[in-house]
């Protein structure tokens, strides 16, 4: 079993997020533009359809996750996935990008259809990008490392799409936003796999049981059922996931026709990405010095702190207060979540400590169902509120469809954080976890002995 990481362990296992965010990311902030500019769907339509796919979308995950549990081959239980999912999920993104060449009327079972594909296909790529981290190493620091790593690349990937996917569309549609984005998102499509392939040559899984067997279903929901701060991270990325949907889809409206200048969106995107770079950066030397739950109330509490300079930005039509907002809001959200992912391993511990079963793949995929509920919620949030304040589209907006823009872009998320900071108070991991990976490391210490013991009298 091994706890120190190589360099290059590390880095391939960015990679899966860096491939992963390049496509998502371009979904999650300009999947809503898409149907609603580009491809004629209306509002309440759109609303309804992320509502649906996303409730959808969070009974995928735990299977996936049910599934990981059980898989059984010479590469390991989680690696093979990567393998699995990569060329399904890149043709799913190219497809949802590609109902605007189909006629009006068919375009919204085309939504329903491509959408739900895609879902699915990002719950298995995600299960397994989640699944493996309390595979790689037994030292919290060691994951929180190779997390920073995912965290580096994944928002890397995410900086190219923001700063590249609406440049790609002129240059490759011209004046036709559907060829464009169709094309775009196969360029990123073809960028995922490679990102997929490279992951799944080079990281390894090092923490198993020794006699570790497929975990019956029953097994697993009795490591998830009474985990107590494993219920604290799920509702924390419920509450999160909604906040962070809902202001990323309404970016490009709010510097369209908040700041009239829609392009600007695109930098902002990359300037979000940077500082969430920076901000998981941080993440491996605060948390030598603070508890967990310290470290993300004080970067929510950041975060909070930049939806005020936004508002500042919104009140002045100021592009450059706007701007530092974006970072710094960007920066104490990058931290906590990065965090957040370290926080959800150290569940999967405390499951095989407390209870003796470790269930990673169902614990970290009902996990992101956080992330599906919360992004389907988003959307219909979203839509609801933009209908609510008279929000019309590609006209200049009145002064009550501003107030709706600014409601999803400003002051939502700040309460989102706020109250998260809250959520996450209730998880107490930090004080037995010493403890717990003392305890875990002696039982893996003996069960190799017995291993090894047992292969020797079989000599």
């Amino acid at each position: 079993m091994e706890n120190k990481l190589k360099l290059s362990n590390k880095v391939a296992y960015g990679f899966s997020d860096f491939g992963n965010n390049l496509v998502f990311v371009a979904a999650t902030n300009y999947l809503m533009f898409y149907y609603t500019d580009v491809a004629g769907l209306s509002l309440a339509a759109t609303g309804i359809l992320f509502l649906i796919i996303r409730i959808f979308d969070a009974f995928a995950g735990p299977i996936f996750g049910i599934l990981v549990d059980r898989t059984q081959t010479r590469f390991g239980k989680v690696r093979p996935w990567f393998l699995w999912m990569s060329i399904p999920y890149a043709i799913s993104a190219v497809l949802l990008f590609s109902i605007g060449f189909f006629p009006a009327s068919s375009r919204l079972l085309l939504a329903y259809i491509t959408y739900a594909v895609f879902t699915i296909c990002y719950a298995g790529l995600g299960t397994a990008i989640n699944a493996i981290l309390p595979s790689l190493s037994a030292d919290s620091n060691e994951r929180a490392s190779a997390n920073m790593f995912r965290n580096i690349l994944g928002q890397t990937g995410g900086l190219i799409s923001g700063l590249a996917i609406l440049p790609l569309v002129s240059l490759f549609g011209g004046t036709n936003n559907s060829k464009g984005f169709a094309i775009g998102m196969g360029i990123f499509a073809i960028i995922l796999v490679l990102s997929e392939m490279f992951t799944f040559a080079k990281v390894r899984e090092n923490v198993t049981p020794e006699q570790e067997k497929p975990v019956p279903l029953h097994q697993s929901i009795k490591a998830l059922v009474p985990n107590t701060p494993w219920w604290v991270i799920i509702i924390t990325n419920i509450i999160i996931f909604i906040g962070v949907v809902v202001k990323n889809s309404s970016m490009v409206y709010f510097f369209k026709y908040v700041l009239n200048n829609e392009q600007m969106s695109s930098i902002a995107n990359s300037i979000s990405a940077l500082a969430m770079i920076v901000g998981a950066i941080t993440i491996p030397v605060l948390i030598k010095k603070y508890p967990m739950r310290s470290v993300v109330v004080a970067n929510l509490g950041i975060a909070v702190l930049g939806q005020g300079v936004l508002w500042v930005a919104a009140s002045n039509l100021s592009m450059g207060i706007a701007m530092l907002g974006v970072a710094v809001s960007a920066f104490g959200l990058g931290a906590a979540q990065s965090l957040m992912f370290v926080m959800t391993a150290e569940t999967v511990d405390y499951g095989e400590w407390k209870f003796g079963v470790r269930a990673q793949g169902l614990l970290t995929s009902v996990s992101a169902i956080g992330a599906s509920i919360g992004a389907g919620l988003a959307g219909v949030i979203n839509s609801e509120i933009l209908a609510a304040f008279k929000f019309v589209p590609n006209v200049q907006q009145s002064a009550s469809g501003i107030m709706g823009i600014n409601i999803c872009f400003i002051y939502g998320p700040a309460l989102i954080d706020a109250i998260c900071a809250a959520t996450i108070l209730f998880y107490t991991l930090d004080k037995v976890s010493q403890k717990m990976h003392a305890d875990l490391n002696q039982k893996r210490q003996l069960e190799m002995k017995q291993v090894f013991e047992g292969n020797g009298k079989n000599d």
